[in-house]
């Protein structure tokens, strides 16, 4: 048996003999869930035998040598089947927490999640490890590592009607900050509704990349503005968030962690130096739910992303044993074009922009749930005159169905998805996702439709 199922089942297991547990001032709460996915049209190699190999470097395929037969560095699939994949994960949080007579509350929170047997977002030991301190009449101050509103609220919308990968791991926002401080306002009563505000600002070192090592040349230091607002009343929730940050490692995959960039890559060529600008990115993001009656909700969203781009190159200012700039590993870039005349070296980033959005019906009855809904994923806006993405499209769909189990336990429920995937046209995706197969290995290269089936259970406590 795959020890995937096997991990999911015993997190399982674990959770529904547990209750969210309080032991004086720490409360310990959280989740297990396990998940399987079957998708058809997924490009394969070996007569489906195996996944293609990872384009370190190159996620959407773009350079030529990914996509020239016979090259070591091909990773197009060269067949196409289904894939079932197990996707068992299991989150832990503790909250210690205290309140004095006069208001003031203070906490210290650690969360860790596990998913498939590792660290849910790559390099990121904790999910969240943050202190806090608050007033009611004032608001709350946070320190520490703690989840982007820009991923985490994107999340929150869209995970209950199916489509989490398809919106909140889309884009340019970022997922987790690990070095943050937070101030999040009291909440302000008005006569349309409640309103909070929020203004984030995260840091990290230069050089805490988790795609390659430390080499010599300027590395940035990443920066980041995250601000945040929420209204609420009776029949809606209306949330924006905006993020602008430069330094960071650029991507279009929504969950990233805040961390370094690659160095910043200089090239010399007959007598002229090409230096790489620094990394820019921004999203504004507008989504909520209308509920028209308690039993009919309406799931919106709106984002707008801004990518400076980035250059992918092996020739940093670094003597690799023959004194000439050496290939130590290849930065990622972002919206590069083909390399310049006469090098292989250096290949320069262009700016884009995307809009995107995001569409959801919910319907509650007794102990079911029922959700369709739809992304998509827009044309970008770009100078870039090579072909990376801009002039792609996709629209991702799902219908969902839930139900509570409370004849086995009142936290637990299970859950089934069909999901459909098409893009544009066949060649590199939109520039919105962060890799060729980031929706269930379904490769837009070779494929440019594909149906998924997702069964899950879910319990919390």
């Amino acid at each position: 048996m795959n020890r995937n199922i096997v991990l999911g089942a015993l997190l399982a297991g674990v959770s529904l003999a547990a209750q969210a547990a309080q032991f004086g001032p720490l409360t310990l709460s959280g989740f297990g869930k396990d998940e399987i996915d079957v998708s058809n049209n997924v490009g394969t190699v070996d007569n489906n035998r195996a996944m293609p190999p990872q384009c370190y470097g190159d996620a959407r395929e773009v350079l030529p040598a990914s996509r020239t037969p016979g090259s070591s560095q091909y990773c197009l699939p060269t067949s196409v089947g289904t894939v079932t994949a197990p996707s068992p994960m299991f989150q832990l949080t503790g909250n210690l927490h205290h309140e004095f007579d006069n208001g003031v509350k203070v906490e210290a929170v650690l969360t860790k999640r596990i998913r498939n047997g590792s660290n849910d977002i790559v390099g990121q030991n904790w999910f969240e490890k943050y202190v806090a301190v608050s007033y009611p009449s004032l608001g709350k101050l946070s320190v520490g590592t703690q989840l982007a509103r820009a991923w985490s609220r994107q999340d929150g919308f869209s995970y209950p009607i199916g489509l989490s990968t398809a919106w909140s791991e889309t884009g340019a926002g970022f997922g987790l900050f690990p070095d943050a401080v937070r101030f999040t306002s009291r909440m302000f009563y008005t006569p349309y509704g409640k309103l909070t505000l929020e203004a984030t600002y995260a840091t990290n070192h230069a050089f805490n990349t988790y795609t390659g090592p430390q080499v010599a040349g300027p590395a940035p230091t990443p920066r980041m503005l995250e601000l945040f607002a929420q209204f609420s009343n009776h029949d809606n929730l209306i949330e924006f968030t905006f993020e602008t940050s430069h330094g960071a490692g650029q991507s279009s995959w929504g969950k990233a962690p805040f961390v370094g960039a690659s160095n910043l890559p200089v090239l010399t060529l007959n007598g002229t130096n090409y230096y790489d600008s620094l990394p820019r990115q921004s999203v504004a993001i507008l989504e909520g739910d209308h509920w028209f009656t308690p039993q009919w909700m309406l799931t919106w969203g709106l984002r707008h992303s801004y990518w400076s781009g980035e250059s992918t190159t092996c020739g940093y200012v670094n003597n690799v044993g023959n004194g000439q700039p050496g290939c130590l590993y290849p930065s990622g870039g972002f919206n590069y074009a083909d390399a310049l005349s006469g090098t292989t070296a250096y290949q320069p980033g262009y700016s884009a922009s995307t809009n995107d959005f995001l569409l959801g019906l919910t319907h509650y009855r007794d102990l079911w749930t029922y959700t369709a809904g739809m992304v998509y994923l827009g044309r970008a806006r770009t100078d870039n005159p090579t072909q990376w993405g801009q002039d792609n499209w996709a629209v991702i769909t799902n219908l969902g169905l839930y139900r509570k189990l409370p004849e086995i336990y009142r936290n637990l429920s299970v859950y089934g998805g069909i999901g459909y995937v098409h893009f544009g046209h066949l060649g590199a995706p939109p520039l919105s996702m962060t890799s060729v197969t980031q929706f269930g290995g379904v490769n837009s290269w070779v494929s440019s439709h594909a149906e998924s089936l997702t069964l899950g259970a879910l319990v919390t406590f």
